[in-house]
């Protein structure tokens, strides 16, 4: 046991330490502010202390089989970065990194939607969303700019020019440069929270200039960040655009926002704007990383070091589409279209899934070109084609005779018509003091339904809409899909409709100008005209209902989503089935068989598929605009007929009538029964690849 002489030693020995501890504590506080304080304050008043966001790259999108369309390249970017932006001088410094870039091949960040030369003039329509934000920061700054909202461009830029207190060196085409740059940072929210990117893609030689002569350039900085690449010229509109996020989304609702509410976002991320980019921006969105820099004053870096996490890539989207069959939809469009001066689409589904194997809208864009400039960009948007409208989803057609093979389905199972059931047709068709014309066929014919849809006369449908009633074809658009959004990922319009009562009732709603369903309204809406507005996708739906007797999928762009190392998916759904239609075997092979009839020898699109080696069943159909002379031409298909696989719809704007389209449809069908072809030759030559080695399953 311990005697008490021991225990007083020890104590003491404690305290001596512990009296050490305490003494070096205080030699080192001593040091730290009184011996060698003023030299930490100068040498901390000398550092800047920056936390920066590593950006996280955006996850990739494939085709069907594995091919890129969207991957991520590394690029160089000039960020401003607010808190060692000097104010003073800062637009002779924006001028000078702008020629810089310009003259290395790039260009700078620039939303102000006026011309960069003169004459100055507002870029798009004043409804545009670029031209209404630059209303609302007219509006918001009036007193600052003394200009109001209506004024004009070259206004706008002397209000600008006079409120910034531009140089007077700077020439008018300077100051639209400074403008543009200014009002683009202002939409970014550049701010102590938000650091603004000037330029991305900037070559190494020009990077080199900056880091040389660092000290001219306070602020200005260089990320390498992962930035897209397009490794297809196709599907654009359906792959979408990304760009920088701005204020309003940050903060606002606008575009899927706010982010700041959302994990794994910074104000200075980009994001996806349209297309499959927006619709799945939460899995391709990666979570960014942060990294600590210190610099001197001069910009010199004096330590680094990486945050508490590291930058995660987003998850990569596999699609449904064939990147074979998007090209060929896209090729021939543009082949067989572009010379009648206006636009179209094709849509290609496989008729037992919904899945989306082509989606094509013209004229198209290239996504790695589109805005490498603000004359490129203004270029397309101003053609009256409206380039960036995605028809397929967006642009609203009438069927035309493509509907009668829903009134014909309506008129048989509601039964207002039989397989004997025939009219004569000699041209003319009077209701209701009405003449309703038929100029479908030469000579007068007797016909029943089979024989209707072959020749696409008019006239019968006329006596079947009279009876029929608009009434009761609204009820059977609603079971075929027609005139309702079909959820598809990248979005549709919501004002297709279907005619007939209901819906004029609507219509009346928004203008009291036009009249009431009547009689002559019930023949009409029976060969597609009236108010009948539909998208090419919900065509293409419609036909693979039709030719898979009765079930109506939900169409979908996205065949699974895999974790960014592609070890494991994330999401895979299975067909959803919208509805399912009833209607008889009966009903079933008699439009089958008119549809057979469209195809082959003396049909509407004889021409170009009675010789086709492989059956398909289809209608034409003209659709009539209010624009004299510029009526639709419309084609739906499916085939093989005796197994139907895939179904198509083509709408080419003045194409005047639906065989002058159906060209597209056997080109799309031509590299889809190849390379089905081509798959089961290769079956038994090649050893099947394992699961867990494939890319895509």
């Amino acid at each position: 046991m311990m005697n008490k002489n021991q225990l007083l030693s020890r104590l003491l020995v404690l305290a001596l330490l512990a009296l050490l501890c305490c003494g070096l504590a205080g030699a080192q506080l001593v040091s730290l502010q009184l011996v060698n304080g003023e030299n930490y304050v100068k040498r901390a008043a000398l550092n800047l202390t920056t936390t920066s966001t590593v950006s996280a790259a955006r996850g990739e999108i494939l085709d069907r089989y594995g091919r890129p369309l969207v991957t991520n390249k590394a690029a160089f970017s000039l960020v401003l970065v607010y808190s060692a932006w000097e104010k003073e001088g800062q637009f002779e410094r924006l001028l000078d990194l702008a020629s810089r870039v310009k003259a290395d091949g790039g260009a700078v960040q620039d939303l102000l939607p006026i011309t960069t030369a003169a004459p100055y003039e507002y870029i798009g329509k004043a409804a545009d969303a670029e031209r209404q934000k630059l209303t609302e920061y007219q509006t918001a700054s009036e007193e600052k700019l003394l200009v109001g909202a209506a004024a004009t461009a070259p206004e706008f830029l002397g209000a600008m020019r006079t409120y910034l207190k531009l140089p007077d060196s700077f020439s008018d085409e300077d100051a639209r440069t400074v403008i543009g740059i200014y009002y683009s940072m202002y939409r970014a929210g550049f701010s102590m929270r938000s650091n603004y990117t000037l330029a991305t893609g900037v070559s190494i030689d020009l990077i080199a200039w900056i880091k040389e002569h660092h000290k001219d350039y306070a602020g200005v900085e260089v990320e390498t960040e992962a930035v897209r690449q397009y490794d297809t010229t196709y599907a654009a509109h359906l792959l979408g655009t990304v760009g920088p996020m701005y204020d309003t989304e940050w903060n606002g609702t606008e575009g899927g926002g706010p982010y700041k509410d959302k994990a794994g976002y910074t104000m200075n991320d980009t994001i996806g704007k349209t297309g499959i980019e927006k619709a799945l921006e939460p899995y391709l969105h990666g979570t960014a990383g942060s990294r600590t820099v210190e610099t001197s004053l001069g910009g010199d870096a004096v330590s680094e070091q990486t945050g508490a996490y590291a930058p995660e890539p987003g998850d990569n989207v596999v699609l449904t589409v064939d990147l074979d069959l998007q090209k060929a939809a896209e090729d021939s469009l543009a082949e067989n279209i572009s010379q009648y001066g206006y636009g179209g689409a094709a849509v290609a589904l496989d008729i037992n899934s919904g899945e989306v194997l082509a989606m094509a809208s013209y004229p198209t864009f290239d996504l790695a070109t589109y805005n490498k400039d603000v004359d490129t960009y203004n270029q397309l948007l101003d053609d009256p084609r409206n380039v960036f409208n995605n028809r397929a989803t967006s642009g609203l057609y009438a069927p035309g005779s493509t509907f009668k093979i829903l009134t014909a389905i309506a008129a048989l199972e509601e039964g207002v018509i039989d397989a004997n059931t025939t009219f004569t047709c000699t041209g003319v068709f009077e209701y209701g003091g009405q003449k309703f014309l038929c100029q479908n066929h030469e000579q007068p014919m007797t016909l029943d339904v089979t024989g209707a849809i072959k020749y696409s006369c008019n006239n019968y449908f006329y006596n079947v809409g009279k009876e029929l009633t608009g009434a009761r074809l609204e009820k059977w658009c609603d079971k075929f899909g027609l005139g309702k959004v079909t959820d598809i990922e990248v979005g549709e319009t919501l004002s297709s409709q279907a005619a007939g009562p209901t819906t004029r009732e609507k219509m009346l709603d928004n203008d009291p100008s036009l009249r009431e369903w009547q009689g002559g309204d019930d023949v009409q809406a029976a060969i597609g005209q009236s108010d009948n507005w539909f998208t090419p996708l919900q065509l293409a739906n419609y036909m693979a209902a039709v030719a898979n007797h009765g079930t109506l999928y939900k169409p979908t762009l996205v065949k699974n989503i895999k974790s960014y190392d592609y070890s494991e998916v994330i999401e895979s759904d299975d067909p959803e089935i919208l509805s399912t239609i009833d209607f008889s075997d009966t009903t079933y092979n008699l439009v089958m068989t008119g549809m057979a009839e469209v195809t082959a020898e003396g049909g509407t699109a004889a021409t170009v598929f009675a010789d086709y080696p492989i059956k398909v069943g289809g209608k034409t159909g003209t659709a009539q605009t209010s624009v004299e002379g510029r009526d639709n031409g419309v084609f739906i298909a499916f085939a093989p007929f005796d197994d139907p696989q895939i179904a198509v719809c083509v709408v080419g704007e003045a194409a005047h009538h639906g065989s002058s389209v159906a060209p597209v449809v056997r080109d799309i069908l031509d590299v889809y029964f190849k390379n089905a072809a081509d798959a089961e030759a290769e079956q038994g030559k090649v050893e099947t690849v394992p699961v867990e080695n494939s890319m895509i399953s």
